[in-house]
C-alpha cells in the first residue's frame, strides 16, 4: 500500500511541470479495484425529490464492481492503527440541545435496503436529516450545481486530497473519481441536522470518536427462505458491465448477502448499537426511524472515553 502511495505522490508531482495536454490524465490504478462508494450525498435540495437524488449510480455501480475481499483489506490498512476493543467501559448520556446530535452511520451488505432505509429518512424529515455532498472529478453537467450535487474538482486536486487523507471513502467510476470527505460530515453537522451516511464497516474507525459519536446501525438481511418471498421481484444495482441498470435477485445474491452479513457482524459487531432485520422494508424503517429518536430524546450509553473530552 505505501508503494502504491508513492506511486501517486510522484505522478502528483510530475502533474506540476508542464507537460502535453494529452499526458495529463493520470490513472493511478490503486483506485481502480478500491471498495464500492458511498451512494447518497446531498445536502441543500429545494424539495425533498431532490434530496433523492444524492443515491447517485455512479457511486453504487463503483461500490459493487470494485469490491473484494482483498479490497476490504487494503481499504481497512488505512485505519490499523485505530484499536477497538471489544469491551468498553460506558456512560449514560443525554443529549444537550446545543451538542450536534449523533452521527448515524448506516452499514450491510450490497442489496439489503440500507440505500433505500436512508432515502426514507430523508424524505421523513428533509429538515432534520441530511446527507453529505460528495466530490467528483468527472465534468458538469449543465443542470447541476456547485455544491448540490457534487463538489466538482479537477483530478490535480483530488489526488492531492487523497495523499492528505482528506477522504473518508474514495474510489473510481468510468475513469472518474468520487470521494466523501471528512469534513463535509462535518459541515452537515454544523448545521444542527442528523448526517446520515452508509458505509463500509471499515470506515468506522476513522469515525469513531467523540467529535462524531457515531450511531452504528447494522442492516441484516432476514433468512434465505425470506429473502426468496420479498425480494423474488425486487430489482438489484447490475454491474456495469452489464447492458442493463438493473436486474432480478439471483440465488447466488441472496447467498452472498447473507455470507458477507455474517462476515461483518463477526468481525464488527462489538461496534454495532442497533441491529435491523429488514425482512419488511416498512417496519424496519419504523424500527429505525424510532430508535433515532430515542437517541435524541432519551438517556443511553455511549463509550466513557467519548465523555471525557
Amino acid at each position: 500500500m505505501a508503494r502504491r502511495t508513492d506511486e501517486l505522490q510522484r505522478r502528483f508531482n510530475m502533474s506540476n511541470r508542464p507537460k502535453k495536454a494529452d499526458e495529463d490524465q493520470l490513472q493511478p490504478t490503486m483506485w481502480n479495484t478500491l471498495r464500492k462508494l458511498s451512494r447518497p450525498t446531498n445536502k441543500n435540495f429545494p424539495t425533498a425529490d431532490r434530496r433523492l437524488a444524492g443515491l447517485r449510480r455512479s457511486f453504487r455501480l463503483s461500490r459493487k464492481d470494485n469490491m473484494s475481499q482483498q479490497v476490504r483489506q487494503k481499504m481497512g490498512e488505512a485505519h490499523a492503527g485505530i484499536h477497538f476493543p471489544i469491551y468498553q467501559e460506558v456512560l449514560p448520556h443525554q443529549r444537550k440541545p446545543e451538542e450536534p446530535y449523533r452521527l448515524v452511520l448506516l452499514t450491510g451488505p450490497n442489496g439489503v435496503g440500507v440505500s433505500e432505509l436512508k432515502r426514507r429518512l430523508l424524505l421523513s424529515d428533509p429538515e432534520h436529516f441530511s446527507v453529505t455532498v460528495p466530490y467528483t472529478t468527472r465534468e458538469r453537467k449543465k443542470q447541476e450545481r456547485e455544491g448540490v450535487e457534487y463538489h466538482f474538482v479537477s483530478k490535480h486536486t483530488f489526488e492531492k486530497d487523497i495523499l492528505n487523507h482528506k477522504f473518508l471513502e474514495h474510489g473510481e467510476h468510468k475513469g472518474n473519481y468520487y470521494g466523501m470527505s471528512l469534513d463535509s460530515v462535518r459541515r452537515v453537522m454544523a448545521e444542527s441536522k442528523v448526517c446520515l451516511l452508509d458505509v463500509e464497516p471499515h470506515t468506522i474507525a476513522a469515525l469513531y470518536s467523540s467529535e462524531f459519536k457515531p450511531y452504528v446501525v447494522f442492516v441484516k438481511p432476514p433468512s434465505i427462505e425470506l429473502l426468496r418471498l420479498s425480494r423474488r421481484k425486487a430489482k438489484v444495482l447490475a454491474s456495469q458491465n452489464e447492458q442493463t441498470a438493473t436486474k432480478f435477485f439471483t440465488e447466488e445474491d441472496f447467498q452472498d448477502m447473507i455470507t458477507t452479513a455474517q462476515a461483518m457482524e463477526y468481525k464488527y459487531g462489538h461496534l454495532f448499537e442497533k441491529v435491523v432485520i429488514n425482512d419488511d422494508l416498512a417496519m424496519a424503517f419504523t424500527e429505525l426511524r424510532d430508535e433515532l429518536t430515542k437517541i435524541e430524546t432519551e438517556t443511553h450509553w455511549i463509550p466513557n472515553t467519548w465523555a471525557h473530552v
